[in-house]
């Protein structure tokens, strides 16, 4: 596998996980009182509203379930008719380091005659979107702004997404995503993440979800057997873990991360979630890993993670202990 000539888009990390939601309001209070993200950006009319802590422009979005298209400003189609009916996983955004490597990217992916599902402008990124062969729908995107919040700020009470042509300029090589994050605590809620971390999906066929993501998407595969693997961006973080599913592991989303500071933050967290009626699905206590795994209000769940000894024998992936990688 790590033979492959690739083809792909590289980007340096998963950045942010977008969901569709059942009830906005719902799930914005418990991802701003429990999980402890601040609301930066709402869109107006299509339900819409980023969270970061800083880190970046945004690392959760959710979007409210709706049976009509979600159309952008310049009547782009953000959502289709026929998606975002359901509660769970939107898409996940990878972020590359620049527009120029995303145009490259685009070339390279679009000669393999590989098909890419659509181009935009967010204005805060120049985005690229496709699906995975399980139908998982990723955004590959890279930073078109020095300065998010001035872009957010602008744009208050106004869409913010439209078409974009990769050919329709020379592409930016500047290098814009955050290095050097100014991270916002939410105070009095249960925990207090940095960012996105990772994402757990379940694929019918691993082998062909491992041959998508290393040749098409660009990442390392950091270990892997007979029923998982785990792949990581150009940062080498494990980024994405990959299972065989069956045994009502059916294929999607299983979970997504959130990083911790430290150790004290997570066992205060969890002690403060459970105080306020949020019960812990799964606790991982590995010499690699702290975490502890939450449920949302549409059941998806969230791992909360602290990275321990870097040193440490890491698992082989597999479905029966899906939050143990």
């Amino acid at each position: 596998m790590t033979a492959t000539v690739l083809a792909g888009f590289r980007p340096r990390r998963l950045a942010h996980v977008n969901l569709f939601v059942s009830d906005l309001g719902r799930s914005l209070e418990f991802y701003t009182t429990v999980c402890g993200l601040t609301p930066v950006f709402e869109e107006p009319g299509i339900a819409t509203v980023f969270l970061s802590n800083g880190n970046s422009h945004h690392d959760l979005a959710l979007m409210e379930i709706s049976e009509q298209a979600r159309v952008g400003r310049d009547g782009n189609v953000q959502v289709s008719r026929g998606r975002g009916r359901a509660a769970g996983l939107n898409h996940l955004g990878w972020e590359l380091a620049s527009e120029a490597e995303l145009v490259d990217a685009i070339r390279r992916v679009r000669a393999t005659g590989a098909r890419l599902h659509r181009t935009v402008d967010h204005q805060i990124s120049h985005s690229a979107y496709l699906f995975d062969p399980d139908g998982t729908y990723l955004e590959m995107y890279a930073d078109a702004s020095d300065d998010w919040h001035a872009v957010y700020a602008e744009n208050s009470g106004r869409l913010i997404t439209g078409n974009w042509d990769p050919e329709g300029a020379p592409a930016d090589p500047r290098e814009r995503f955050t290095a050097d994050p100014d991270y916002t605590v939410v105070d009095g809620a249960a925990l207090h993440p940095l960012c996105t971390a990772r994402a757990c999906l379940a694929v019918a066929d691993l082998d062909s979800a491992l041959d998508f993501y290393h040749r098409l998407g660009g990442l390392t595969v950091l270990r892997s057997g007979p029923e998982g693997a785990v792949l990581g961006g150009t940062l080498g973080l494990p980024d994405l873990t990959l299972l065989r599913a069956g045994d009502g592991l059916e294929p999607g989303l299983s979970h997504f991360g959130l990083r911790l500071r430290e150790e004290a933050d997570l066992a205060a967290g969890a002690a403060r979630a459970a105080a306020a009626g949020v019960e812990p699905v799964a606790t991982v206590d590995a010499a690699h890993k702290k975490s502890v795994v939450l449920r949302d209000p549409d059941g998806v769940l969230v791992e909360f993670l602290v990275p321990s000894d870097p040193t440490a024998t890491l698992p082989v992936p597999r479905p029966a202990a899906r939050f143990a990688a």
